[in-house]
C-alpha cells in the first residue's frame, strides 16, 4: 500500500461508528493470539510426533524455534 493510500484509509476511520471501529481493530489484530495458535499446532503435532529418520515416537523437548517447541529423537 502506498503512503497516500494508507493516509486515505486511516482518515476513513473517523467516519466509522464506535462499534465499527472496535470490529475493525479486532479484525486487524487477528482472530486468535499467537500463543493460542502455537498451543494448537503443538497439541496436534504432539499426537503425530515421530522421528523422520527412524520413525521412533520416543522424543524429548529440545528448545524452541520461531515460537514452536522443538523435539529431538531419543533413539
Amino acid at each position: 500500500m502506498q503512503p497516500a493510500q494508507w493516509k486515505t484509509f486511516i482518515a476513513q476511520f473517523t467516519a466509522l461508528s464506535q462499534r465499527q471501529r472496535l470490529a475493525s481493530i479486532t479484525l486487524l489484530r487477528g482472530a486468535a493470539p499467537q500463543d493460542a495458535v502455537v498451543a494448537l499446532v503443538e497439541s496436534v503435532a504432539r499426537q503425530r510426533l515421530h522421528c523422520p529418520a527412524c520413525n521412533s515416537s520416543h522424543a524429548h523437548r529440545h528448545g524452541h524455534a520461531h515460537g514452536l517447541q522443538r523435539y529431538r529423537c531419543v533413539a
